[in-house]
């Protein structure tokens, strides 16, 4: 009698044990988050473009880790000229801070390709030097993955100095 119980209920607890571990590691989910850009005090006034892309895990961000940030700062670059991108334009009379809302009708496309990562790409004069990822200071790449952030996370922060570009929001904990 024992014997033939256990023989139901162990098996049983092992799938409802799988299953809830199962649960446990969902798909990442991209979550809509304002993008706060702000200048270094020490760029105050200087003419520069900061481009935000939204870059799906398979097709783009391949192309955007490994692509020369010179390159697509060229006039006539094809890559830039295709993107699908927000544009925040800094300069005299401009503001320092600037902020790609979580509503903006960029996000909708984004979102609609299966962007699963932020690529913040900047003019930055006087960086000599190509880089891979965000090794390169010009490029910063971050998860949209609503997981990654602290759950109160509704912006992600981002300064722009004269040696790179820099995230100020931190990430989640693991």
């Amino acid at each position: 009698m024992i014997n033939s119980a256990l023989r139901i209920v162990v098996p049983s607890l092992f799938a409802a044990l799988l299953f809830l571990a199962g649960g446990c590691t969902s798909a990442p989910q991209a979550k809509n988050f304002n993008i706060k850009v702000t200048l270094d005090p020490a760029l105050v006034g200087s003419s520069l473009q900061v481009d935000l892309i939204g870059a799906n895990p398979i097709s783009d961000l391949p192309k955007f880790e490994s692509y020369s940030v010179s390159e697509y700062w060229k006039p006539g670059d094809t890559l830039r000229h295709d993107a699908t991108k927000a544009v925040l334009a800094f300069g005299q009379g401009r503001p320092t801070t600037q902020t790609l809302s979580s509503t903006d009708p960029v996000w909708k496309k984004w979102l609609q390709t299966g962007a699963l990562h932020l690529v913040v790409l900047v003019d930055l004069p006087g960086i000599p030097a190509d880089r891979a990822g965000n090794a390169d200071p010009r490029r910063l790449i971050l998860p949209l993955d609503g997981a990654q952030w602290n759950r109160k996370t509704d912006t992600l922060e981002i300064l722009v100095q004269e040696s790179g570009v820099r995230l100020q929001t931190s990430p989640k904990k693991h």
